[in-house]
């Protein structure tokens, strides 16, 4: 009778509490999205096809929570300058830029959130594709401006729509157990901005 308690109790901490390794997880994810904003934003454009490790980022995330933190990182890195755009524009405090940017933010967190799934696969992928889409139109698409698929002009220079269905596509599989293959792919075409050889893989 005087044990009993303790396994109970035992197991209900280790069912609703996360584990040291999955805290982990989800601090590594959330500080690489804040570096993959901060740096694919950095104004260097070259830079820029590296926010197409954002879906990748958020597919690996083993919960909603951790979800949401990995998008809000990656928007207020990549939407830094914000507040003093809008203070410097519109004349205003930067304390005005600075609750757009957070609103922004959240808004785009929530989206990522809210669409995030436990099942891989294609059910992940359509589910970020929905978020994606969301991002691009009014009226939650008027602060999706970091949006990872404006990489498509630096990685696809000329390809107009082709390179938009290319970069989009880029983007789903990246969300999915195939991401090295679309993550080779992507470096293939980063490498030629760079001018340096180009992956082998794809050359035989």
């Amino acid at each position: 009778m005087g044990r009993s308690p303790r396994p109970v109790f035992s197991a209900w901490r280790g069912r609703f509490s996360p584990s040291i390794p999955d805290r982990r997880r989800a601090a590594f994810l959330a500080v690489a999205a804040v570096l993959v904003g901060w740096i694919g934003w950095s104004g260097y454009v070259l830079a820029l096809p590296l926010v197409m490790l954002f879906p990748a980022l958020w597919a690996w995330s083993r919960d909603r929570a951790t979800a949401a933190a990995v998008a809000m990182g990656y928007f207020l890195a990549a939407s830094r300058g914000l507040p003093q755009g809008v203070a410097t524009f519109f004349g205003a405090s930067v304390w005005a830029g600075i609750l757009l940017w957070g609103a922004a933010s959240v808004c785009f967190a929530a989206v990522h959130a809210v669409l995030w799934s436990s099942r891989p696969g294609s059910q992940k992928a359509f589910c970020y594709l929905i978020a994606a889409v969301l991002m691009a139109v009014p009226s939650f698409g008027i602060v999706g401006w970091a949006h990872p698929i404006r990489a498509a002009g630096v990685l696809f220079p000329g390809w107009g729509w082709w390179g938009l269905a290319a970069t989009a596509t880029g983007l789903l599989v990246m969300t999915t157990k195939a991401w090295p293959v679309a993550a080779i792919a992507l470096a293939d075409a980063w490498a030629r901005l760079f001018g340096l050889p180009r992956v082998t893989v794809f050359n035989l």
